[in-house]
């Protein structure tokens, strides 16, 4: 049998590239966990300028998502986002439109924790008066159309405007209360 030195050397060499490619590219658990980089568990999604649509019941539009980024963290049971807008659909009959830079959806996904320069404003009819309500942070219930806050909050009402401490919003039914301190100044 006949062996041909060159073959030999060749498979020698791809043997040794594919064990170092093995070894640079494994995880090493260790470095992990003891500085805190590298993957905590398994991968999410990441997305840039994202559209998310949630249907109701009938499989109709009721609301849309949108954020510049949105980040998906398993290892942690959330979803983190950034310019976030909330939009629901005309037909859903919600005259609100929410926007913030920040959210945060727990795994269970029943809410949108929102904030940083979060607000609220109303769509009402053309030529109608618009209110805007701004909190440093709200948690949107979207699918109950229901936001809360127990931080400071202003509802600007036209020219006029109130402060308060603590909001409580039915989006549909087009309700307001505000829990507490409430000033505020109108003019005639």
């Amino acid at each position: 049998m006949h062996v041909n030195l060159s073959n030999v050397l060749g498979l020698a060499v791809l043997a040794a590239a594919a064990i170092a490619s093995w070894y640079w590219s494994r995880e090493d658990a260790t470095f992990s966990r003891a500085s805190g980089l590298g993957p905590s568990g398994p991968p999410g999604y990441y997305l840039r300028d994202a559209n998310i649509s949630i249907m109701d019941e009938n499989g109709s539009l009721l609301y849309e998502i949108s954020a510049d980024a949105i980040e998906e963290r398993p290892a942690e049971n959330r979803t983190m986002l950034s310019g976030v807008y909330v939009r629901y659909n005309p037909a859903a009959e919600v005259p609100w439109e929410v926007s913030a830079d920040n959210g945060e959806i727990p795994s269970d996904d029943q809410y949108i924790e929102l904030s940083g320069d979060v607000e609220l404003v109303s769509t009402s009819e053309p030529g109608g008066e618009i209110t805007i309500i701004q909190a440093p942070r709200i948690r949107l219930a979207p699918e109950d159309f229901l936001a809360s806050t127990d931080s400071a909050v202003s509802v600007l009402l036209g020219e006029q405007r109130l402060d308060a401490v603590g909001l409580r919003a039915d989006l549909k039914g087009d309700y307001l209360q505000l829990e507490s301190s409430v000033h505020g100044q109108f003019n005639p």
